[in-house]
């Protein structure tokens, strides 16, 4: 537990950390950074509202200029023919008690005049320090009228009617097509009820990112936008584009650290599961070691009297060395299965004549520790294709393991029959159990139950691996049907038909 820890510290420093320190300095830089695209886009945007402006006003400016020099023998004739989006020409005193127009008299723009008596004297002014300023004033839905007192006669002011239509139409919209191109759309509409009056794009829809007030002409605005999108829309795009980047980055790594910490705490439990077998092992050998050299030592130094009792100092030698002899074939066994080197010798066999000599050896520990025995074997079983010694050996391995963790209730049951076109061997006791939450695991190498006589027993770990690999060689299966404080039973099915 302490080590998987450790190793998620380190990997949380060296991998999570910085990802994270780096997801939250992009997250927070892409504020900034959209920010300034939009503030470029603005800077561009203003740009070209201020082209726009500065083009319609140097139109008014001509326009002024040229009746400036037309006025003395009223000659309009030619400005008014070019721009058919002049209505009239209206000159008048600068007291406005007399007036004409051109081409035609026209009384109503005349009193229009009157009603701005304050903005022609604001002109007056201008004029005066010789500085000639275009006034625009609303004359009605349809048109409007530039104002401006002509320096070149210093008692007149002038009134050009505007047609709207025609003005945003020949005007503003030439020049509104040729900035917008291919990049943006443009538009102009009234200030006071949004209504849209011309767009390069008469078929657009959607909000524009900004608009700005006409100079020369009131109550209407010139708006822009990004062909396509607007530049908030395409700004929140790649912001959020690059964020979902930016998750998916955190996500690859933090997977990539997930099965790193999985692999590294793996191993690291395979180390430690290594080490518990080496003490096993060395522990599980050096029992029958002893036990051999101390009745030896003892036969040899003729302190046994009784030939009874020397009989049963041999079988002990006997049967602890045929213990340690499994243990060796286990362990050389197992190093042979993990290599791929184990090789079976298949020949029809009879199973109740393995299960019978299998019983035979453990016959003394039996008796010894009083185990009451059930043995049901099938005589009729047909012969079987197997190896006879791989076969014993994962009956020794269920069986050690049954006296092993037997508890106090010294029962087994083995028992052979057929189903079908299988046969099937079980090994049963009503020792300490299994919890059903490591059936699925007791078949993995080195694997030991941490908990209860499991833990306390020493072994190897290797007994029921040992087992599974010789059964499925055989094209067979293992099954365990347990319950803590209720035994275990083992069932080795092998099908008829196995071969070589």
């Amino acid at each position: 537990m302490k080590n998987s820890k450790k190793i998620f510290i380190i990997l949380f420093c060296i991998v999570l950390l910085p990802a994270l320190f780096y997801s939250v300095y992009e997250i927070s830089s892409l504020d900034e950074t959209e920010e300034m695209i939009g503030q470029m886009y603005n800077r561009q945007l203003d740009a070209v509202l201020f082209s726009v402006n500065q083009y319609v006003l140097d139109v008014a400016s001509s326009w002024a200029t040229q009746i400036e020099n037309g006025l003395p023998n009223d000659r309009f004739v030619r400005l008014l023919q070019t721009n058919p989006s002049i209505i009239s020409v209206v000159v008048s005193d600068t007291a406005l008690a007399s007036w004409r127009s051109y081409p035609v008299r026209s009384p109503e723009y005349f009193q229009k005049l009157r009603t701005h008596r304050e903005t022609i004297s604001r002109l007056l002014r201008y004029q005066s320090v010789a500085y000639r300023k275009l006034e625009p004033v609303i004359d009605s839905d349809s048109a409007f009228i530039i104002l401006f007192a002509p320096s070149s006669s210093p008692s007149q002011i002038v009134g050009i009617v505007v047609n709207n239509e025609r003005f945003i139409t020949d005007v503003i919209g030439r020049k509104l097509t040729d900035l917008a191109q291919n990049d943006f759309i443009l538009a102009v509409g009234r200030i006071s009820n949004t209504a849209m009056v011309f767009s390069t794009e008469p078929s657009t829809g959607g909000l524009f990112s900004q608009q700005r007030p006409l100079w020369i002409y009131p109550d209407h605005a010139v708006k822009i936008r990004l062909r396509g999108t607007t530049i908030e829309e395409a700004a929140n795009n790649r912001y959020y584009r690059n964020l979902i980047l930016l998750v998916i980055l955190d996500l690859v790594l933090l997977a990539g650290a997930f099965f790193v910490y999985r692999l590294i705490k793996r191993e690291m439990e395979l180390v430690a599961l290594k080490s518990d077998f080496i003490s096993n092992v060395s522990h599980e050998l050096r029992t029958p070691l002893s036990l051999i050299r101390m009745f030896a030592e003892t036969l040899e130094m003729k302190r046994v009297k009784s030939e009874k009792k020397r009989q049963e100092y041999y079988g002990i030698i006997l049967h602890e060395t045929e213990r340690l002899t499994r243990l060796i074939n286990n362990i050389l066994n197992f190093s042979r299965m993990e290599a791929n080197t184990r090789r079976y010798n298949f020949k029809l066999s009879n199973i109740n004549e393995i299960i019978a000599s299998v019983l035979t050896v453990y016959s003394y520990q039996f008796e010894k520790l009083t185990f009451s025995l059930d043995v049901s074997l099938d005589k009729d079983l047909p012969a079987v294709s197997v190896d006879e010694e791989a076969i014993a050996e994962a009956l020794h391995n269920l069986v050690d393991n049954a006296v092993k963790y037997s508890g106090e209730n010294k029962y087994l049951r083995l028992a052979s029959l057929r189903s079908g076109n299988t046969i099937l061997i079980e090994i049963e006791d009503h020792g300490i159990g299994i919890a059903a939450e490591y059936h699925s695991k007791i078949f993995e190498k080195f694997f030991r139950v941490s908990r209860g006589l499991v833990h306390t027993a020493k072994g190897s770990g290797l007994g029921l691996a040992i087992v599974q690999h010789i059964v499925q060689s055989h094209g067979g299966t293992i099954t365990i049907s347990s319950e803590i404080g209720k035994g275990s039973r083992f069932t080795i099915a092998l099908p008829l038909a196995t071969t070589g």
